[in-house]
């Protein structure tokens, strides 16, 4: 098992809330993954990622989050700053799951939120938020490494 766990966030049915989805789903495929991680889909639940988080080092979470920064724009939310009463469209928010995760085993958490402009029905990113698709690989690469 690897010490280091991407896991991407998000509905892929419901446009740009699924960002972090997509970043899991390209990222297993890319020979820049670090040998000592892995990445995956984590879907809008991350409660039901325990067992693959459990005994891992390190978690980083790749999420949409609704800002006023430009769409693409890849930000760190230190874990103090995880807003949990915000409405959100998992069923906890990642601030949330978190918190209840952290009672339970000893793992670090950074997560990464990716600025968009709304979450719709839609099988594909915005055209705005794809464009910027290799910007936010190259982000998240960098905070792996």
């Amino acid at each position: 098992m690897s010490p280091l766990l991407l896991i991407g966030l998000g509905n892929p049915l419901m446009g740009d809330d699924g960002i972090g989805w997509r970043v899991a789903e390209r990222l297993a495929a890319d020979p820049r993954l670090p040998a000592d991680a892995e990445a995956i889909c984590g879907g809008t639940d991350l409660l039901r990622c325990a067992a693959q988080i459990e005994g891992r080092r390190w978690v980083i979470l790749v999420d949409a989050v609704q800002d006023d920064a430009p769409p693409g724009t890849v930000s760190i939310i230190e874990e103090d700053a995880m807003d949990l009463n915000r409405e959100h469209a998992h069923h906890l928010s990642a601030g949330q799951a978190v918190k209840l995760l952290r009672l339970t085993m000893p793992v670090g958490f950074t997560l990464l939120g990716v600025s968009v402009q709304s979450a719709r029905m839609a099988s594909e990113l915005s055209p705005e938020l794809a464009a910027r698709m290799p910007a936010i690989l190259d982000r998240v690469i960098e905070e792996l490494r």
